[in-house]
């Protein structure tokens, strides 16, 4: 085929050169490892959780076991520490988070009063905001127990009744399970396969750049003369970018997945398979960008506009959740969230037909950007 040659001269521009191949290829996909891996030691890491309980009644333990269950937390407990001692531990850095439950927490649901554990924390993520609300559901639950066993018209309960309640509702015979929508948690904390698919874009844009210095120095213009068809010029640009940019991503996967211990829960096919799909949409998105600008300059200025906010956008370092909803909406037109949501729902246990529609979108959206591309990734007409 006619493209072949134009593709290896593509890639050969690439990383033919030990220069070209350290400086393009191996250094590029070496940060990005090691990014991964201090994330993945990070993402390791449960939250440290201190927990003074001072009630001596049976709903503050109660509290204490739901806390204990909840495997995304390192829960330390403790009975001596003041609340200054808690303040302490979280200002110190010695926990990310503690509770105080305090001495009349079951006393004061007994008389039909609010109580609730103190959540002391550096700042709101997340994380602890989950955690509080968790505090504030577990009481909630609590005071509705102490009220099904409490004695009419007294404010007693019994202590038998509200342990063997307390019991069954800790060890429950029948549990609801959502089984229709297996979702990961890629999309909840996305950073690090965000990151992944910013590298990607940016590594695309660079073999996209090559192509367009062809255009300034007029290369391209000499190519369109010889007896080429257009679609074979385009096919071998597109085709030289997508094989560097996979041998690059498998660099990438293979060092964090191997060398460095990353794994989103995703096997190393399955993650190839569909960040190459993701390859394709992105390569579209950068040569629609490289054939609306006239030369390299502005094709990185408009890659700060484009591949960042994109990025942003479309849940690359952040929920999605937390965006408004009409940046909710507008991510629907980006490739990142669609190879983010197929990544989470195969993380989650999904299969391939779980993510067949995210895969065709990729693939569409491919379809139309590269047409787009080619038709306009032409010479310039004036020189």
């Amino acid at each position: 085929m006619a493209s072949i040659p134009i593709a290896v001269h593509l890639i050969k521009r690439t990383m033919g050169t030990r220069r070209g191949l350290i400086m393009n290829v191996l250094l590029p996909a070496l940060l990005l490892s090691v990014m991964a891996g201090l994330f993945s030691g990070l993402q390791g890491n449960k939250a440290v959780i201190v927990i003074n309980n001072t009630d001596t009644g049976l709903l503050g333990s109660s509290l204490v076991t739901s806390l204990e269950k909840e495997t995304q937390y390192e829960v330390r407990l403790t009975k001596d520490m003041t609340e200054q001692a808690l303040k302490a531990q979280v200002l110190d850095g010695d926990a990310d988070a503690s509770i105080h439950i305090p001495h009349d927490y079951t006393q004061k649901m007994i008389d039909g009063e609010q109580s609730n554990a103190v959540l002391y924390r550096m700042d709101e993520q997340l994380w602890n905001a989950s955690l509080a609300a968790m505090l504030n559901t577990e009481a909630d639950k609590l005071a509705a127990s102490v009220r099904l066993v409490q004695n009419k018209g007294a404010q007693t309960v019994d202590s038998d009744k509200l342990a063997a309640l307390l019991a069954a509702q800790a060890f429950p015979k029948a549990a609801a399970e959502s089984v229709g929508m297996r979702l990961g948690n890629i999309v909840s904390n996305p950073m690090m396969i965000g990151l992944i698919l910013m590298f990607v874009m940016m590594l695309l844009s660079q073999s996209i750049g090559l192509v367009m210095e062809d255009r300034e120095q007029r290369t391209m213009a000499r190519m369109y003369t010889a007896p080429l068809r257009s679609l074979d010029i385009a096919f071998g640009n597109f085709a030289g970018s997508m094989i560097v940019a996979t041998i690059q991503l498998v660099i990438v996967l293979g060092l964090t997945y191997f060398a460095f211990g990353y794994s989103p829960g995703i096997p190393f096919g399955s993650m190839l398979i569909v960040l190459e799909f993701y390859l394709l949409a992105a390569l579209g998105l950068v040569s629609a960008i490289a054939g609306l600008v006239r030369n390299s300059t502005q094709l990185s200025q408009i890659n700060n506009l484009i591949i960042t906010p994109t990025c942003m956008i479309s849940g690359c370092f952040f929920p999605l959740s937390m965006l408004p909803d009409f940046l909710q909406r507008l991510a629907n037109f980006t490739p990142q969230k669609w190879a983010l949501q197929a990544i989470d729902r195969l993380g989650g246990g999904g299969s391939f037909s779980d993510i067949g529609l995210h895969l065709l979108i990729l693939f569409l959206f491919a379809a139309v950007m590269l047409a787009f591309g080619s038709a306009v990734l032409r010479p310039n007409k004036t020189s």
